[in-house]
């Protein structure tokens, strides 16, 4: 792993010092993280109709892919097919150490930003005097400064990744998005109609709008057919321990879920359910808490696809992860937890998103039992089945290829009668 990452560091150093004296230019850039390459084979499922796109449309483009430093998401395959980003990141990292012996101080959001402008010249000067590109698509919303910077008319794409709320920093907080989106002039590609309308109508600064919020949905790994018609007690439970998190918030985590399944491990064993864990992507062993049980009824499994997982259980069961999203594009209900304030899924599923199923909510360790009784009725568990598939559809729609190549066609065309 460490030869590799050498390897990978060394590829990234070639590709770029090359770039100070040999120029390039694309159509499309697409920039993302090893993070994301969670598809079949270790494939970036986001991006993959997009490049598939550009393919077809004789595009020339190049994909830069960004691992952390410190080895922190190691276990995640690394793409063939990409120019490593380690080599700029690191120059990213030793100018921000320089910048904050100058400031000394947290800076606020507007120092912050002219910040990542300054250090973005310097690399613009330095390494990109002879690149450029048309289009610049991005899962990584934090380097929209360089691509500016290097290229003043092309046009810079967020492409959703993750769930879309009034409160995320990276895209609409106390009614207005991030400066480093509205001066830089972003054009967000989201996944569903309802997320674009949480950016409209929570944009007291107007930035948000038809011309720059484009709904082009996400590429399903699924084929959905039929919903489930019967309740067969297992549970997909979707952990949330990742390394960012405090530890002390973690380590209350960890006990709400112990003393939940206590509480009810005789009604579990005796009504024969069985709750499969699984961790976050990002989790790590060696520097995230872990999490153990001696129950029978209880396993683990991080290394089946989860879509498959889902496909194996009648329930999922979680705080506020995304894969609620997941479990409902194939009808399974979601059981939140809610007896931890700075994990409650109350403000952004039930409030923003309305979620449908009201009712599966634990606030107290006694309700898991009364909310598994009540799925066990066929009818109630086939009606909530029903409202979340419905639920998601506003969400997640399946990626229009045509509304994508259209839109990028036209972005292609306006920057080659501009230049």
């Amino acid at each position: 792993m460490i030869n590799n990452n050498w390897k990978k560091f060394y590829s990234s150093m070639r590709y770029f010092i090359k770039l100070v004296f040999i120029p390039k230019e694309y159509d499309v850039v697409f920039i993302s993280s090893v993070v994301f390459n969670r598809g079949h084979n270790g494939e970036n499922a986001l991006l993959k109709p997009m490049i598939e796109s550009c393919k077809k449309n004789n595009l020339n483009f190049v994909i830069f892919e960004d691992a952390d430093l410190k080895g922190e998401y190691k276990n995640f395959r690394r793409s063939n097919n990409s120019i490593p980003f380690e080599f700029i990141s690191l120059f990213q990292v030793i100018l921000r150490k320089f910048f904050n012996l100058i400031y000394k101080n947290s800076l606020s959001e507007n120092e912050n930003y002219i910040r990542e402008y300054k250090i973005s010249n310097v690399l613009k000067n330095f390494f990109f005097r002879k690149f450029n590109s048309k289009v610049y698509i991005t899962l990584l919303w934090n380097n929209i400064t360089l691509w500016r910077s290097i290229d003043p008319d092309s046009c810079i794409v967020d492409y959703q990744h993750g769930i879309i709320f009034d409160g995320h920093l990276g895209y609409i907080k106390d009614g207005r998005p991030p400066k480093i989106k509205s001066a830089n002039d972003i054009v967000t590609l989201v996944y569903g109609q309802s997320f674009k309308d949480i950016l409209i109508e929570n944009d007291k600064s107007i930035f948000y709008g038809e011309n720059n919020v484009l709904k082009v949905g996400i590429k399903k790994e699924f084929n959905y057919k039929n919903l489930p018609q019967q309740n067969n007690r297992k549970i997909l439970f979707s952990l949330q321990i990742v390394p960012e998190l405090d530890v002390k918030l973690v380590n209350n985590y960890i006990d709400n879920i112990k003393k939940l399944i206590t509480f009810n491990k005789d009604f579990l064993t005796e009504n024969n359910y069985k709750i499969i864990f699984r961790h976050h992507p990002r989790y790590t062993t060696y520097n995230c808490p872990k999490i153990n049980f001696e129950e029978d009824f209880i396993d683990f499994d991080n290394q089946t696809p989860i879509l498959d997982l889902l496909d194996t259980v009648s329930m999922h069961m979680t705080f506020h992860s995304t894969s609620v999203f997941d479990a409902a594009m194939i009808g399974i209900p979601s059981i939140f937890i809610d007896m931890l304030e700075e994990m409650s899924p109350e403000e952004i599923f039930l409030n923003q998103y309305k979620y449908p199923c009201k009712d599966m909510i634990i606030k107290d360790y006694k309700d898991l039992e009364k909310i598994l009784l009540d799925l066990d009725n066929k009818e109630i568990f086939i009606n909530n089945c029903h409202d979340v598939y419905q639920w998601s559809q506003a969400f997640y729609n399946d990626f229009d290829e045509k509304i994508f190549e259209d839109f990028l066609s036209k972005k292609v065309n306006k920057y080659n009668l501009n230049n």
